[in-house]
């Protein structure tokens, strides 16, 4: 009996802050949030067959539960993932806002947890525990989360290093039929990171590299039963020339002082996730990997830049490789977001979806 292949989940990166004002230099923009663009940005994302979109956090964002209800009413069926970091709020508090939001559609939201990629950015919250601890208190707030979700409205005592919780009873359950609880994700290139997935049985998700390298990365994941999925980005034209020729014009529209800005603050990172994919691009030279992976996008777009660039089939049978390798989930992001989204969905997914069937 042949084994049916389960396809490769599909999502996107929202592109952060809504609007782009820039009340004073281009590298310190102040962002006008616009709750209606990203109403029309998610139906389109849904309309195209885009699983679940990825809502970011950070200084350089909105925050996403203050408008994620709004996208919930506006679509129908695509589910949000909402980016948090342990110790933004207590863990009852965030298990609260998560079972409130679950009264607004059925199943339609999912976490990223991260414990943060800059200590200079966490002292802006009033942070200032170094990575390990912030590691450490991330694990610690997912315990107190799946003992919220396990025994639904408590009590709840926990004791540790970062959380107390003593008799702690929430009166707001999750309220979905087929699951106890959100879809979790956890964000990380260390194998710490890896192992608070496997403990909290979620999705491991790292920043992307070679499909050879996320194999070998992936090996003990898999093998332990638990999925893996990468962040990454794509270019992808009808033929590979054009998106070759999309490259040209996105590095003619670089601006030097920004490049300089995003560099200072990615030193400032004590993220292995982050540290890897800029060492990365280092060691290309900011160029390609091999014939399908370009580095460039690192030093002007960030950390989840490493891109996909060809034609449908290239992209499409590179996703493959992943795939065998043990990628089970794909969050993406191109330039301009909509546009990439489009040529992606229309192009290369099909292409997946046939090569799938194939095995």
């Amino acid at each position: 009996m042949t084994q049916q292949v389960q396809p490769a989940r599909f999502m996107w990166n929202v592109p952060v802050g809504g609007n782009a004002k820039n009340h004073d230099s281009g590298i310190r923009s102040v962002y006008s949030f616009n709750v209606d663009e990203l109403i029309s940005y998610a139906q389109q994302a849904e309309e195209m067959g885009i699983e679940q979109l990825l809502l970011g956090v950070g200084y350089h964002c909105a925050d996403a539960f203050t408008y994620v209800g709004s996208l919930i009413r506006a679509t129908k069926k695509i589910k949000f993932i909402i980016a948090y970091r342990a110790g933004m709020v207590a863990p009852t508090t965030f298990v609260q806002m998560i079972n409130s939001l679950s009264g607004f559609g059925e199943n339609r939201v999912s976490i990223n947890m991260v414990a943060g990629i800059s200590p200079v950015e966490q002292k802006y919250y009033g942070d200032f525990l170094p990575k390990e601890e912030r590691q450490a208190r991330l694990d610690e707030f997912l315990d107190v989360c799946e003992l919220f979700w396990e025994k639904n409205k408590g009590p709840v005592n926990y004791t540790g290093k970062y959380y107390q919780i003593e008799n702690g009873e929430l009166h707001i359950g999750y309220d979905n039929t087929s699951s106890d609880r959100p879809e979790i994700m956890v964000s990380g290139n260390s194998e710490i990171s890896r192992l608070f997935a496997a403990k909290h049985n979620a999705l491991w998700l790292r920043y992307s590299d070679t499909a050879e390298n996320i194999a070998e990365s992936a090996k003990p994941c898999i093998e332990s039963g638990h999925k893996m999925g990468i962040r990454m980005s794509v270019i992808v034209r009808p033929e590979r020339q054009q998106a070759l020729d999309r490259i040209e014009e996105m590095l003619a529209g670089t601006d030097p002082e920004w490049v300089k800005f995003l560099g200072d603050f990615m030193k400032t990172c004590d993220s292995q996730a982050v540290n890897d994919i800029v060492n990365l691009a280092k060691k290309a030279g900011n160029s390609w990997l091999n014939e399908i992976l370009w580095t460039g996008a690192v030093q002007i777009r960030g950390g989840s830049s490493l891109a996909m660039v060809g034609d449908p089939d290239e992209v499409a049978n590179y996703i493959m490789k992943y795939k065998a390798g043990g990628v089970s989930t794909f969050i993406m992001q191109g330039w301009p977001h909509l546009e990439e989204m489009k040529y992606f969905t229309e192009l290369v997914i099909p292409r997946v979806r046939a090569l799938e069937a194939n095995l």
